[in-house]
């Protein structure tokens, strides 16, 4: 269980995971060993899973982003974790989640052009089998892109 300290910690690293120890030790008024534990604390547990750049992919030479729901034609387990190692493997797919609702996949999609995600879908959709159909948005404007996790207690 998270405490208000490890709360803290993880609010400012997801603002800059870069920000000096001792910088996060004056934020939270703990020692700079104490953050170093508790961060190591917090990997370990697998609470903190990686640190990574934040790439514009539009300054990246891949402008278009494309959210896409998939259905599949059979939902027996070993067909749909083919489809979903599958997807989960291609680079240009950004984030994979399995849903609930009338889509069974949904995935955010990252392209240089519309070309590109044409060869794509035929790649993904149709030659492996076992998708049913697709849909797909093409994102107009990326209004907020983030994966930071609210560290806001709940009350209650």
């Amino acid at each position: 269980m998270l405490d208000a300290f490890d709360r803290k910690i993880l609010a400012l690293l997801q603002e800059d995971n870069r920000m000096p120890q001792r910088d996060i030790s004056e934020a939270v008024h703990l020692s700079p060993s104490a953050v170093n534990r508790r961060i190591a604390a917090l990997e370990s547990a697998g609470v903190i899973t990686g640190n990574v750049a934040v790439v514009d992919p539009a300054k990246a030479g891949r402008p278009i982003t494309i959210i896409v729901e998939v259905t599949v034609e059979s939902e027996r387990f070993d067909l749909l974790d083919a489809v979903k190692r599958r997807l989960a493997a291609c680079p240009q797919v950004q984030q994979l989640y399995y849903v609930t609702g009338d889509a069974d996949f949904v995935l955010i999609v990252n392209v240089a052009d519309m070309a590109e995600y044409e060869r794509l879908t035929r790649e993904l959709f149709f030659a492996e089998g076992n998708v049913k159909r697709f849909r797909t948005m093409v994102v107009m404007e990326r209004s907020k892109v983030s994966l930071a996790v609210s560290m806001a207690q709940e009350s209650g």
